[in-house]
């Protein structure tokens, strides 16, 4: 079993993204929501990828609807990458809780990094 990480990718011009791989729950969620304070702090459009991750639990998804909050309060876009669809794990997670639009999640990084860069109009 593969161990859960959390990394900041700045390698995606003025987006940053945090990066979760592996399975995710309440034992990570303090160390990603410091990596998200951290992104916020930045001032920089903010993207969460989850394509690599296996399983995010509640915990986990109440620290993505806080910091969404967060980053559209300050003048930020955020947005989530979910993953491609065929990847059933978080991408079911985050259907069955309704949060895919709220978020926003979206299966391309690319894609996800576009919303985050648009603003928090886009977000």
């Amino acid at each position: 079993m593969q161990s859960p990480t959390i990394a900041l990718d700045r390698s995606h011009g003025d987006a940053l993204v945090v990066v979760l791989v592996g399975e995710h729950d309440i034992h990570t969620a303090p160390e990603l929501r410091s990596a998200i304070a951290e992104a916020i702090a930045d001032r920089r459009p903010l993207a969460v990828d989850l394509s690599a991750a296996t399983f995010i639990d509640s915990s986990i998804l109440g620290v993505l609807i806080g910091a969404r909050k967060r980053a559209l309060e300050a003048g930020l876009g955020f947005a989530v990458c979910s993953g491609a669809p065929h990847d059933a794990g978080v991408t079911r997670i985050l259907e069955v809780t309704g949060l895919i639009p709220v978020l926003p999640a979206l299966p391309e990084l690319a894609a996800t990094i576009e919303v985050a860069a648009r603003g928090p109009e886009a977000s």
